[in-house]
């Protein structure tokens, strides 16, 4: 018993001295580790960048041949002093010994500045081939032309990951005309997940209130069943489709206190009332091709319910260009069961895009309304020929 005690206190001795033993083993080589060692190819090159020594650089290269950072550091330097020479062959050894973006990206934009426009657009095409996120690269091609032929056919490879890459850039930045061929091809050979491009890009055109090749684009996507519907003046009549809420098909507002429901299964759409919308608001709406100077009647299917005789709500159809209504039709309330109801309107002769919009209006000295409109079906029918909703 009486040895007990120390042999404790040397264990416990032992173990602190072990731990204090390893504990200033680490910071001895952690020290060491962080030393710093001329040998080393990144301490010149830190060197470099904090004294700009050329020979400090020249060093790093000396000791690492395969430093990219330093290859395309020192052309650059080289380019400033005007040794076009030694810029064009440091950053062609950076390409070489680095086939990753950044060499390839340093080379298009030198080429640029050199005015050498055939290596420009070969060294844009090769960094458009790998590039995570090309836009700076695609920005920079738009700043060596205005052609967006050229810029397609030289700087983007056919890839179809460096085409949709393009394609997104040319939609962000509002190039429509340039994103066409694209579009064309993606419309020939795309695939589902190209549908949410596309739609923007129909979106952008009915934007700019261009009917044709919105309708064109809407077609494409409906003859190869990308989209369920495509074909007829109305898309999405008979309500057997969930609306994309895009394109050419139905668009359902967010209007506080009247929510809108599509039920494909009833193919039905039901505006719900509360009392507390707003004393004028559009409830949903829908682009439609319009013929110029045609005739046209749109006709509704619906039923109310707890809903006053002077429900508020209009159908209406209006000029998408200029915003001119060209016709529209009160919703009366159908005590007695479905009822049925058509807007005749005529088209000017410079209008081939409408939208045909559900509205509500607060009825002057009535109170908001309060209940409920399902709709059972829509036809837009061409005067002296009938269309099937689609």
């Amino acid at each position: 018993m009486g040895d007990a005690a120390p042999r404790s206190v040397v264990r416990i001795g032992a173990s602190a001295g072990l731990v204090l033993y390893c504990a200033l083993g680490g910071w001895l080589t952690l020290r060491l580790a962080l030393a710093p060692d001329p040998r080393d190819a990144e301490y010149r090159f830190r060197l470099w960048e904090t004294r700009n020594g050329a020979a400090e650089l020249e060093a790093a290269l000396a000791l690492n041949p395969r430093y990219t950072a330093a290859w395309i550091a020192r052309g650059l330097a080289a380019e400033i002093e005007g040794d076009t020479k030694t810029a064009e062959a440091s950053l062609l050894r950076a390409a070489a010994t680095d086939h990753t973006y950044l060499p390839r990206w340093t080379l298009a934009n030198f080429y640029l500045r050199a005015g050498d426009m055939p290596q420009f657009w070969n060294w844009a095409r090769r960094a458009a081939g790998m590039a995570y996120d090309p836009a700076a690269l695609f920005q920079l091609c738009w700043r060596a032309s205005g052609d967006a032929r050229v810029i397609l056919d030289r700087a983007v490879p056919t890839l179809p990951a460096a085409r949709r890459a393009y394609l997104d850039f040319l939609l962000r930045t509002h190039r429509l005309e340039a994103a066409g061929p694209l579009v064309d091809d993606f419309c020939r050979t795309g695939e589902p997940s190209d549908v949410d491009r596309l739609l923007n890009y129909v979106d952008a055109l009915l934007a700019r209130k261009q009917a044709g090749p919105a309708r064109k684009v809407w077609n494409a996507l409906a003859e190869r069943r990308l989209i369920p519907y495509g074909g007829a003046a109305l898309t999405n009549g008979d309500l057997s489709v969930a609306p994309l809420g895009r394109g050419f098909d139905w668009r359902p507002s967010r209007v506080e206190g009247a929510p809108i429901f599509f039920d494909r299964g009833l193919r039905r759409m039901s505006v719900a009332l509360s009392g507390r919308q707003p004393e004028r608001c559009d409830l949903v709406e829908q682009y439609v091709p319009l013929e110029p100077a045609a005739g046209y009647r749109f006709r509704f299917r619906y039923r109310t319910r707890d809903l006053a005789a002077a429900t508020g709500l209009i159908w209406s159809v209006v000029d998408a260009r200029s915003g001119a209504e060209l016709g529209s039709a009160a919703v009366p309330a159908s005590p007695d069961g479905a009822g049925e109801q058509t807007l005749a309107f005529s088209v000017p002769s410079d209008c081939d895009l409408g939208r045909v919009l559900l509205r509500y209006r607060r009825p002057v000295g009535r109170t908001r309304a309060e209940g409920t409109v399902v709709f059972s079906g829509f036809w837009l029918e061409k005067e002296g020929k009938s269309e099937a909703s689609s």
